[in-house]
């Protein structure tokens, strides 16, 4: 098949080919991988590089990228070699790594240009991965690509930037940093907010650097339908539920739970609003079917279209799969992005963790049901953006069921606050570049 690139796409390829140092912060569906591809394949005719190596999250080095250069004729030539456990063999043109594989590479000196797919991954700025690999970055082009570069917080836009151009923007260290622009809200210096005007700071100092896509201006993907469908925990699993929250304690069925901090008592909450919850002894527990019941009359409601079903839990997933007959993608064997395209699966249940990135499934529906949320709102962009992409033909639908006047409420709002922080972001760095333009 021959590429065809959009203008933007056009855009992106120029933007990339050009410089040593490059983040292109595009919205997911805009085709950031196709651009990618035909830049580095400007440069190999060039003669200007040898080799790429494209780090990226697990599923997308080892299935996305090879799919990806397979597809498009002009990219048929690169020979592509997945790294695993094998040292790179000097042989290829593409070399595609994980993030949890890279700080085992004793050197970079078979490539020239090193892609960072999903640069999110990279924004811790302690993480021992990505401090292991950033001296052995040398002569290297580095580019960044991602639709979320503070999925959560201003923050981590820090170890991001510093990977690509080693703290010449906005400092080599995070403490600098993070003094420099940021006041901390409380006396133990957990919480952090931006200086009054550290927000435009910020963006002016990589603004040269970056380039920002949004696939409202862009893309030709139909608004998508979200609705939110409501459910009511039964009496007494709302007691239960209210005494876990209230006191952190609470019985069911002679199993203790416990929630020794904030996180743990998340987790029990959130699997309570789903209907299992896993007890001190690692017993599941059934509390609620009530999510479980609104999901089949989504699924009734759709029909015959296939649906993928977001979750965070294993027992959520086992017990998805019992009721409704859905396929669990960690046991699927074999291509999952081609079964789903060609609708050989009519229910497919994710942790969106591990489908999240990279796979194009907007050929086989165009339908997402949350049955439990997500306080990441990377995670929830990325997974809604498998069917929500370039590609989708018809006007994607998610629904998010959501147990009434408990924890995922508040879920729901912080997606929503970080989501206002993300586009204000995206949205500040495009007048910057109109600006600098002008």
């Amino acid at each position: 098949m021959n590429l065809q690139l959009e203008p933007y796409q056009q855009e992106a390829v120029d933007f990339l080919y050009n410089r040593e140092r490059a983040a292109l912060f595009a919205s997911m569906g805009l085709g950031k991988s196709a651009a990618t591809l035909c830049a580095l394949n400007q440069l190999f005719q060039d003669g200007a590089i040898r080799a790429a190596l494209i780090v990226a999250p697990l599923r997308v080095a080892r299935l996305t990228w090879p799919n990806e250069i397979a597809k498009w004729d002009q990219f048929k030539w690169m020979k592509v070699e997945v790294i695993n456990h094998k040292k790179p063999s000097g042989k290829a043109d593409i070399y595609t790594i994980n993030y949890e594989k890279l700080h085992k590479l004793p050197n970079l000196d078979f490539c020239d240009v090193v892609v960072f797919d999903e640069l999110t991954k990279a924004k811790n700025p302690q993480s021992t991965r990505i401090n292991a690999v950033r001296p052995l970055l040398k002569h290297h082009r580095r580019w960044g690509l991602t639709g979320t570069p503070r999925p959560n917080s201003l923050l981590e836009v820090f170890a991001q930037i510093r990977l690509l151009d080693d703290g010449k923007r906005l400092s080599s260290s995070f403490t600098h940093f993070r003094n420099t622009y940021f006041h901390a809200t409380d006396y133990m210096e957990y919480n952090w907010e931006p200086n009054e005007g550290s927000e435009d700071a910020i963006y002016r100092k990589i603004e040269d650097l970056t380039l920002t896509q949004r696939a409202q201006d862009y893309s030709d993907v139909p608004d998508t339908i979200l609705e939110d469908i409501e459910t009511v925990l039964n009496p007494e699993a709302r007691r239960q539920y209210l005494a876990l929250e209230k006191d952190l304690l609470t019985t069911i069925e002679d199993d203790v739970l416990v929630a020794t901090n904030a996180a743990v008592l998340s987790n029990k909450l959130l699997q309570f609003t789903g209907g299992t919850v896993y007890t001190e002894q690692r017993n599941i527990v059934m509390v609620d079917h009530s999510k479980i019941e609104a999901l089949t009359s989504i699924i009734g409601k759709i029909g015959r279209e296939p649906i993928l079903i977001a979750c965070n839990y294993r027992h959520e997933r086992a017990r998805i799969v019992k009721y409704t007959g859905a396929v669990d993608a960690s046991t699927y064997e074999g291509d999952i992005e081609k079964a789903w395209n060609s609708r050989k699966i009519p229910l497919l249940v994710a942790d969106p963790r591990s489908l999240g990135h990279g796979l194009n499934l907007q050929e086989g529906g165009r339908t997402i049901v949350w049955f439990s949320p997500t306080w990441s709102r990377e995670l929830y962009d990325q997974f809604n953006a498998r069917l929500a992409r370039k590609g989708q033909d018809k006007r994607p639908r998610i629904y998010r069921i959501i147990a009434k006047d408990t924890i995922d409420e508040a879920v729901i709002e912080t997606l929503r606050l970080r989501g206002d922080s993300q586009s204000a972001m995206l949205q500040t760095l495009i007048n910057l570049k109109k600006l600098r333009s002008a």
